[in-house]
């Protein structure tokens, strides 16, 4: 009789666990179920949540934004963008020129004292049209994922081999600013397109990147080069000769401060890069020109310039 009484009472408990087991069992496949739910719905809401811009309205965007900053400072595009989605509740279908430039103009404060401009952190910006702490931490986010959006998306990629040259020269190029007053973004695109890249022989061979001739004046070593100097004229000059990159680019910077038509030509009294980019055509620095002779160097570095978006180094230097 004892020993049945002891069967029964193990049964009993022996079911007891097992309901209890069954139940936690359903509990927690109830609750993976919610959190797959969950996670699925941010996923979904995360990824509608990303700026978009088609290509007429970035390029809008890039000439408004230097429209603005033409004999000021170099306005940032990306901020405009960002903004303008955040306020306009992701709707640009209205937005022209003169919106834009409204806003580009807030960035641009005068200096009276001194005469001269001075860039608007964004902060400062954001607090002036009364964002919301949720609309700022939007419009943050929305500048980080326009990091690579621009008018050659591929050149903005970070393993792309046009970004590693530019990522290679930016931090010298930014000294030069500093120092010269010559726009990092001028800098680079010079040393982009008189190099092709840093891949020319004459960088590759003598890290010339700026294609600087070794006339009389130079005491240092050089390189015998074919060089084109018209259209169809092609002809055998001396290049300087460096130790490595930045050596050139030291040297770049010196060259052009040193000689006279450069100053003569206005080019250390722009402020913004398409500016400096005709002065330096005007001053001679190349003598490129198209079929028809005309002369093409300030146009290929604008092209470079935005192509690269390497405007907003000129923001970055200039809003230090």
């Amino acid at each position: 009789m004892a020993k049945k009484m002891n069967s029964r009472n193990n049964n009993t408990i022996y079911g007891i666990l097992k309901r209890k087991i069954i139940k936690l069992f359903k509990t927690i496949f109830l609750l993976l179920v919610l959190a797959c739910i969950g996670y699925a719905l941010i996923a979904y809401l995360s990824k509608d949540d990303i700026i978009k811009l088609n290509d007429s309205q970035i390029k809008l965007y890039i000439d408004s934004a230097d429209n603005v900053s033409k004999g000021k400072l170099q306005v940032n595009w990306k901020y405009l963008a960002a903004i303008d989605w955040v306020r306009n509740d992701k709707d640009l279908s209205q937005l022209d020129d003169n919106n834009i430039q409204e806003l580009g103009q807030t960035f641009l404060d005068k200096n009276d004292s001194e005469d001269k401009y001075i860039l608007v952190s964004l902060e400062n910006i954001l607090n002036d049209l009364t964002f919301s702490n949720s609309e700022k931490k939007h419009t943050y986010k929305y500048i980080d994922q326009l990091e690579f959006i621009g008018l050659v998306e591929d050149n903005l990629e970070t393993d792309s081999s046009s970004k590693k040259f530019i990522d290679e020269i930016s931090p010298e190029a930014i000294k030069l600013y500093n120092k010269y007053g010559i726009l990092p973004s001028i800098t680079i695109s010079q040393a982009v397109l008189e190099s092709s890249w840093g891949k020319s022989d004459l960088s590759v061979k003598a890290n010339n990147l700026f294609g600087i001739k070794a006339d009389t004046s130079w005491k240092g070593k050089f390189v015998t080069m074919t060089t084109s100097e018209y259209y169809d004229d092609v002809i055998i000059s001396n290049f300087r000769s460096y130790e490595n990159k930045v050596d050139s680019l030291d040297d770049y910077g010196a060259f052009i401060s040193s000689n006279k038509r450069y100053t003569e030509h206005g080019v250390f009294n722009a402020s913004q890069y398409i500016d400096q980019a005709q002065s330096l055509e005007d001053a001679g620095y190349s003598t490129d020109q198209d079929q028809h002779g005309n002369t093409t160097y300030a146009d290929l570095l604008i092209d470079i310039i935005q192509e690269n978006d390497l405007q907003l180094l000129d923001n970055k230097a200039q809003g230090q």
